[in-house]
């Protein structure tokens, strides 16, 4: 074995079987979940019209007052390790370019050009010297100066810098934006309890893995709601990924509008039995972290991490998820084999049992006409999700 694949056990080890403290208190408060029989729960129930999934004008206010207002995580710091790295979405109509300088700052850049309005990338991620135009060979660095324009003289003066740049910071291994020109960044208070706990999964140190999944979804709220409850794990799952988890004995600890749940793994009451400091975390829970509004973390803690990425579609009941598979390690040789029967597992899993349930869903609530979904004392992290799109919006469906 080469000194690089020690090195690569020996980190994956580390994070392993030493947890960050409060990944144990949350195996602790699984276990304690396991015994007395119950989930963390809310004081009531919550009821939300069955309209507010296929209200159009209230689409149009979370798309307003959410996707182009807050802070949105568009990548991790391992998307684009490298001085030239890029990643392209679209957001909401926006069209985004994501790239690192040679000075190691991240920049979240309008990925249209200056002159026209072409896509300036086209790629969906790569290394680039400089970005060049295709429609007219407008040159833009790393930064997004504009650094050329061909036959200058006989064009004129643009009067135009470069990119238009948008509101970016890169904290805890990852990158937040804003992508309306008149919002506000501020990502100290907006994560809040949720940054520390970001920082424990040290997504800094994981690898992409470059295929990813895109999937036809439904009403963004409804697939957001599917990531948040863990109450349908063991019945809608039970033959998949559901097999190695206690179903419904979660834990729910909410930071403002992000939520984080832990699902205790059938193996936990080993850790009754095994010393703290030998404690195998993956073995007893898994995690996931809902970044609001639209990025779901499953895993992180292990050697392994899904990203899933909610794109609202051009109407109220419509969207696109995108699957983004991370390892702790580089993805190459034998080890390509794992990470895309991973891929295929998940993508399997979400598209032919949550997606299949939930454009059922979408399909069924016009019938419900002014009756309420429930949301159970047991589904806090539902209700959290509503609660703060409510008050985002000033909805008064809710």
């Amino acid at each position: 074995m080469g000194s690089d694949e020690n090195i690569q056990l020996i980190r994956v080890s580390l994070i392993v079987t030493a947890p960050h403290p409060e990944l144990r208190a949350i195996c602790q408060r699984l276990l304690a979940n396991v015994k007395r029989g119950l989930p963390d729960q809310t004081g009531d129930v919550l009821r939300v019209p069955a309209r507010a999934y296929s209200d159009p004008a209230q689409w149009q206010r979370e798309i307003e007052h959410i996707y182009l207002k807050v802070p949105l995580l568009v990548a991790l710091s391992c998307d684009i390790p490298k001085a030239g790295d890029f990643m392209t979405m679209n957001i909401v109509g926006r069209p985004i370019l994501i790239v690192r300088g040679d000075d190691g700052r991240a920049r979240v850049l309008l990925n249209v050009c200056r002159h026209r309005g072409t896509l300036v990338a086209t790629d969906e991620c790569g290394s680039a010297r400089v970005f060049v135009c295709p429609y007219h060979a407008w040159t833009y660095d790393r930064t997004g100066r504009l650094a050329g324009i061909p036959d200058r003289n006989s064009f004129g003066e643009p009067e135009v810098e470069g990119l238009i740049e948008l509101p970016s910071v890169e904290r805890a291994g990852a990158i937040f934006a804003t992508i309306s020109g008149d919002s506000v960044l501020n990502i100290e208070p907006w994560l809040g309890g949720m940054l520390p706990s970001l920082e424990a999964l040290r997504l800094d140190a994981l690898y992409p893995y470059r295929k990813t999944t895109t999937l036809k979804s439904p009403n963004w709220k409804i697939a957001a709601d599917g990531y948040l409850d863990g109450y349908h794990i063991g019945f809608l799952h039970r033959d998949s990924i559901g097999k190695k988890s206690i179903n419904n004995r979660n834990t729910y600890d909410c930071f403002g509008p992000h939520v984080r749940i832990g699902f205790a793994n059938r193996r936990i009451h080993e850790s009754e039995t095994t010393l703290e400091a030998d404690w195998s975390l993956v073995d007893y829970m898994s995690l996931v972290h809902y970044v609001f509004p639209n990025i779901s973390m499953s895993g992180g803690h292990g050697e392994a991490l899904q990203l899933s990425r909610l794109f609202p579609g051009e109407s109220v009941d419509q969207s696109i998820t995108v699957q983004h598979q991370y390892f702790r390690w580089p993805i190459e040789g034998e080890k390509t084999e794992a990470a895309e029967s991973r891929r295929l597992t998940y993508e399997q899993v979400v598209r032919d049992e949550d997606y299949a349930t939930t454009f059922g869903i979408s399909a069924a609530l016009s019938a419900m006409d002014n009756s309420p979904v429930i949301f159970g004392r047991n589904e806090p992290g539902n209700q959290n999700l509503h609660r703060h799109v409510a008050r985002l919006t000033g909805c008064n469906l809710y």
